[in-house]
């Protein structure tokens, strides 16, 4: 009997062993150090990049997470493409030009699909003073278009184009959120777009200085536009008490990945997100619509999904085998 129960014993320590050296051969192919590119501050993306890096620092052991302010979509995917960052969230419309190698990208970039962060609203903002009503309105104006390298460069300019304002009908100039809405206030700046989760923090901080308007446009002349099909939502008057309500661009933010990344790193990456979703939406409000994104979504936007979150999507069914 004892014989049988030392066998049995022996057993049991030998697969967990053979176990242990499993998980440490693949943890010995992680990287030491991944980084996530979110944006400005006073945005979504930066408090819920941060969000992640510390719920990945303290539920996978071997890898230092860190976040890094960046000027947004546009820089995360050059960032993802030189290695700087491994984790780049950008809104679709931008990794799709990207993927296409449209501009402002001088040729195609390869990153694969993570998941869904957010929903983010692009909208342009105005002191109620200044009697703009409308995205029209804007000509010979100066509006920020948000800091170099975010989406807003791109967003705004399309919105713009498809209310026939092109280059040169506007002064453009380039600030980040906070800078953008202090600038209004201060009346050096006429309008400025932003893009993100509502609501948006730079735009109730202004709000709470002076009365905004948001400045509606004319959805259908949007849709109209050539490239990513574009939607449009509403911001409700409650929301930054504002007179009406107002048409928004309405884009999904994708946590997009570095196709090098090991399969089962990210596995685990995706797994402690969906595990964790409180902790996000106490990060910001719109932290808790992350979702994964269904094969036909992947289909649609031509990038392919990380292995790593295809595992994931499998285990709990969104996924087919």
């Amino acid at each position: 009997m004892k014989f049988r129960q030392a066998g049995r014993s022996l057993v049991v320590a030998v697969v967990a062993l053979i176990g242990l050296a499993f998980v440490q051969a693949q943890e010995e192919d992680w990287p030491r150090f991944v980084s996530i590119g979110t944006a400005s501050p006073a945005g979504a993306y930066y408090p819920l990049g941060v969000a992640m890096a510390d719920l990945w620092n303290r539920n996978i052991e071997g890898v230092r997470f860190s976040s890094q302010e960046t000027g947004g979509s546009v820089a995360n995917m050059n960032m993802l493409e030189s290695g700087d960052i491994e984790i780049g969230i950008a809104n679709e419309n931008i990794a799709w030009n990207a993927t296409e190698g449209n501009e402002p990208f001088s040729h195609p970039i390869d990153v694969n699909l993570g998941w869904t962060l957010n929903k983010s609203m692009g909208l342009f903002v105005a002191p109620r003073s200044s009697g703009l009503e409308t995205v029209e309105d804007l000509r010979g104006k100066r509006v920020s278009l948000g800091t170099p390298g975010s989406s807003a460069n791109v967003l705004g300019a399309r919105v713009l184009e498809s209310q026939g304002l092109a280059e040169g009908d506007y002064e453009a100039v380039y600030m980040g959120w906070q800078e953008s809405a202090d600038a209004m206030n201060d009346g050096f700046v006429d309008a400025a777009f932003f893009v993100g989760g509502q609501p948006f923090p730079a735009i109730e901080s202004l709000a709470v200085r002076t009365p905004i308007n948001v400045l509606d446009f004319d959805a259908q002349k949007l849709r109209e536009l050539p490239g990513f099909p574009l939607s449009t939502g509403t911001i409700p008057a409650d929301m930054y008490d504002t007179e009406s309500d107002a048409t928004a661009v309405q884009v999904r933010s994708i946590n997009y990945v570095d196709p090098e990344l090991p399969a089962d790193l990210v596995y685990e990456m995706v797994k402690v997100v969906f595990d964790n979703l409180d902790a996000l939406a106490a990060a910001h409000s719109t932290g808790d619509q992350a979702e994964l994104l269904s094969p036909e979504d992947a289909e649609a936007l031509g990038i392919e999904v990380h292995p790593g979150v295809v595992r994931y999507a499998q285990e709990v069914g969104a996924w087919a085998d």
